[in-house]
């Protein structure tokens, strides 16, 4: 079993190289630069990393980094945050079906599709552009096991059938100003993934510290899954981490990080990243204001939500 899983790992990787070899041959600087709406997707090459970006059209300066690899490691998650978000598999080391709102440069749909070939992964991002840079210069390729549906991330779910569950169900979603949607950050939208989540499942989400919205957007989630955690990166992102299976103590998380970087070998460092995670009191020490947040809902979004600039 381990050789079988190690020969598809080389095989794979090998493919992901090949797809990449044009890239490799760019020269540094701007290689793909599309208009998107109110944006442009730009994927700029700086040696042998490779940035995917959102260029607000009305303000040239703003640039939201949304996804970046190393040409020399394509399977290397280089955003802290990112590798947060790989502690999914704490709660479940196998899963059958993953649910992504928001595929950017679809690092951690590959990274995810490389290393659980059983698993099926579906994404939903209204960007096709976003997409099209993915399969063009991040090594993704599209198969009956990694999808993306062009489509709402909310409007996604809300179309499953009501026996269609996912064992990890993960939200990324940003737009180029640092917007984050708010119809994707209220208790009825957590209300729909729960629903819509595996018995032991867990859901994730990538938050910005720097969002007014921070302290309500925490509480949200907490109104609907039992233990919430949350994995701070610097002043920057936190990765929300909820489920409503059994209460997971802070040794255990750090325990099973430990064996599944033993197992798959991430060149990333995931027990570190369990051990970065803040779990019961440590969690309201994290979030400054929580004790003071309101819970979202999506008919009463807080006064100067949709004005929100980050930048």
């Amino acid at each position: 079993m381990i050789d079988d899983r190690k020969n598809w790992e080389t095989l794979n990787l090998a493919a992901i190289q090949q797809r990449l070899a044009w890239v490799q041959q760019q020269p540094d600087g701007m290689i793909f630069c599309k208009d998107s709406g109110v944006h442009y997707v730009a994927v700029k090459k700086e040696r042998s990393r490779i940035k995917l970006s959102l260029v607000e059209k009305v303000n040239l300066y703003t640039d939201l980094l949304q996804s970046v690899y190393d040409l020399n490691n394509p399977l290397h998650l280089v955003s802290e945050y990112t590798q947060a978000m790989m502690l999914a598999l704490v709660w479940q080391s196998q899963p059958q079906r993953i649910y992504i709102a928001g595929f950017g440069g679809g690092r951690i749909p590959l990274v995810l599709h490389h290393y659980l070939p059983e698993s099926a992964i579906e994404c939903a991002d209204v960007d096709p552009i976003a997409v099209e840079a993915a399969t063009q210069c991040f090594g993704v390729k599209l198969d009956s096991r990694l999808t993306v549906a062009i489509q709402d991330g909310r409007e996604y779910l809300e179309q499953q059938k009501p026996d269609i569950v996912y064992d990890i169900i993960m939200t990324d979603v940003f737009f180029g100003n640092g917007y984050f949607p708010h119809r994707l950050a209220t208790k009825e939208f957590y209300e729909l993934c729960q629903k819509h989540l595996s018995s032991a499942g867990v859901v994730l989400v990538n938050l910005l510290q720097r969002d007014e919205f921070y302290a309500e957007k925490v509480k949200t989630f907490q109104a609907v899954f039992s233990q919430v955690c949350v994995c701070p990166w610097k002043d920057i992102n936190s990765v929300l981490i909820g489920s409503n299976s059994a209460i997971m103590e802070k040794d255990e998380i750090v325990s099973r990080a430990k064996y599944l970087q033993n197992y798959h070998q991430f060149s990333f460092d995931l027990t570190e990243r369990a051990m970065e995670v803040k779990v019961g009191t440590e969690l309201a020490e994290a979030v400054p204001n929580l004790d003071k947040a309101h819970v979202l809902l999506d008919d009463s979004p807080p006064a100067g939500y949709f004005d929100c600039w980050l930048f």
